[in-house]
């Protein structure tokens, strides 16, 4: 019976991406460093002590080395064969997603629920892109906004509840960690799931992804002062504010094809039912071996 194991962190991503097999392709659970098939992710290098056939999964800002790895899921927009699935982070929480997907609630029992301005969780900002301390210092400036995470709290302390905190404001900062094409986390989502409007920076492709009409877009705006202006025309226009909140999440209302269950379970499938040995894609000859030590 074939087995899989899990090494190098991400159990929470990989696990979620597991339930996406179906149940009579699915390997049996080993711990052991024999197993047929190794999900792995960005922290460590210890996939490299396994033979199997390996499956990379990320919700870092880390494109894969498809040199160590047979088959990837990351957020690139790449095409490679059959080795390669896109599938954002924001698809792997549950509830965020299934708003994503869902019609927009009345945008009058929306309103009713705003009693603030806005809101910004961040806990740390070591290494991370100082675009998420400019925006939101840009944005203070016309009005204070909430920030609910350990880094300038004003709240009284960190949100215990981010989605029901974040509820009863009418905008959320969604800033990415870093940017790069595709990359894009749970923010967003998750700003969608509190029915805020979401200001987003990262993604610099988010309205390929997205309804432009829905959120606003800092990549559109040539400083962080006119995106400042931006928002404060949106938050003094009632009706304006209100036509947000009726524009569905994604273009044109719909779920796009890549991101629905049939089409990952699809991509994960086809890894578990082809034999063993044709499963393999990584080069494992000489120069694959050669380029293996050189990685770790």
């Amino acid at each position: 019976m074939k087995s899989y194991t899990l090494t190098d962190g991400g159990e929470s991503l990989i696990n979620q991406l597991i339930e996406f097999i179906p149940n009579e392709v699915l390997p049996t659970y080993t711990h052991k460093r024999e197993a047929d098939y190794v999900f792995h992710s960005v922290f460590g290098k210890k996939v490299l002590k396994h033979e199997g056939i390996r499956i990379f999964a990320t919700g870092e800002n880390v494109i894969p080395d498809f040199n160590i790895v047979d088959y990837a899921i990351g957020f690139n927009y790449i095409s490679f064969e059959d080795r390669y699935k896109r599938i954002p982070l924001y698809r792997f929480y549950k509830e965020a997603y299934q708003a994503l997907c869902a019609p927009r609630p009345d945008p009058i029992s929306i309103i009713n629920q705003k009693n603030k301005f806005c809101l910004y969780v961040m806990s740390n900002t070591k290494n991370s892109a100082p675009e998420r301390i400019a925006i939101y210092h840009a944005l203070n400036e016309y009005k204070t906004v909430s920030s609910g995470g350990r880094w300038h709290n004003n709240i009284g302390g960190p949100v215990k509840d981010k989605i029901a905190f974040q509820s009863t404001c009418k905008f959320a900062l969604a800033i990415e960690n870093s940017s790069s094409p595709g990359y894009c986390t749970e923010k967003f989502a998750q700003a969608a799931q509190s029915n805020c409007v979401p200001i987003y920076w990262g993604d610099p492709t988010i309205a390929q992804q997205f309804n432009p009409k829905s959120f606003i877009n800092a990549h559109e705006f040539n400083s962080f002062n006119e995106l400042k202006e931006a928002v404060r025309k949106i938050d003094n226009d009632d009706g304006l504010y209100r036509s947000m909140l009726e524009e569905p999440w994604f273009i044109n209302g719909e779920e796009p094809l890549e991101l629905r269950h049939g089409s990952i379970a699809a991509f994960l499938e086809n890894i578990f039912t082809q034999t063993y040995s044709d499963a393999f894609r990584r080069n494992r000859s000489r120069w694959g071996e050669k380029y293996a030590r050189k990685f770790k």
